[in-house]
């Protein structure tokens, strides 16, 4: 039986996947930036090392971070305008607000970009 609970858990691991990759991207792209100025092997290592010892520990304060923000997201909508229609809304509108940040993220456009092209 799918139950309003593991409907709601199910929206939210979808946000937390994607907020979460999303972030990790942004610190693994800022990083990376740096590995054009040392040397090829020392830029691996580095890269290995924050990789272990930064992303993963920023994964998981992230992931927990996202839920709970989640959580408290989809029950004010459940409040707003009732529980299904609440919990639908507030999630269209998360998954529209990550949308525009992987459009820059990936295409370096916005919203605007998109709806006038240049």
């Amino acid at each position: 039986m799918f139950t309003y609970r593991k409907f709601v858990n199910l929206l939210i691991f979808i946000v937390s996947i994607l907020a979460v990759n999303l972030v990790t991207d942004r610190i693994t792209i800022y990083l990376s930036g740096y590995k054009y100025s040392m040397h090829p092997a020392k830029a691996t290592l580095l890269g290995m090392a924050i990789m272990v010892f930064i992303l993963y520990p920023a994964f998981n304060w992230i992931d927990d971070f996202c839920e709970t923000l989640t959580k408290k997201y989809f029950n004010a909508g459940k409040n707003a305008v009732g529980k299904i229609t609440g919990v639908l809304l507030a999630f269209v509108v998360l998954i529209f607000i990550l949308f525009l940040f992987y459009l820059d993220l990936w295409y370096h456009k916005s919203l605007l970009d998109l709806i006038i092209p240049k």
